[in-house]
């Protein structure tokens, strides 16, 4: 007969805050992002790719980039290239390994817990719908809670 494990025995999850997630301590230094000067896209790579990499720059996670980081950068767009000239299934894993890592995309940004806020936008429209729902709701006799 096999002997059940207790739960803090069985494998595939965190068992205490030493090896949640939630809880590893982070390491903090001091950004040394002010002042970095960004690289241009090289007059050499395929447009496609430069346009690739001029959209990074505008792109509000470039604010967390340090140099390393726009070496990445620079990295990816070279490897990018390489896979529109050569049509290498390899090298297009390499750059999407490190896009991935860039947090490029706002799935990618979500794994890495990164959330960019949106400037406070308000919609000119929202009341004027809102009115129009209660008024439906009026004529459908929907009665709502005051």
């Amino acid at each position: 007969m096999v002997a059940r494990k207790q739960p803090g025995q069985r494998g595939g999850g965190a068992t205490s805050a030493v090896d949640d997630p939630r809880y590893i301590a982070v390491s903090q230094g001091r950004a040394r992002r002010k002042g970095i000067p960004i690289p241009e896209p090289s007059p050499n790579w395929d447009p496609s790719v430069q346009s690739w990499f001029r959209a990074l720059r505008l792109s509000g996670q470039a604010d967390f980039y340090e140099a390393s980081d726009w070496a990445t950068a620079v990295a990816a767009a070279q490897a990018y290239d390489i896979f529109l000239r050569t049509h290498n299934a390899s090298v297009l894993g390499s750059f999407v390994r490190l896009s991935e890592r860039l947090g490029v995309t706002v799935v990618d940004r979500k794994r890495s817990r990164i959330e960019l806020a949106d400037d406070d936008v308000t919609d000119a429209d929202e009341e004027a719908a809102d009115s129009t729902v209660i008024e439906w709701q009026g004529r459908l006799g929907v009665v709502r809670d005051g």
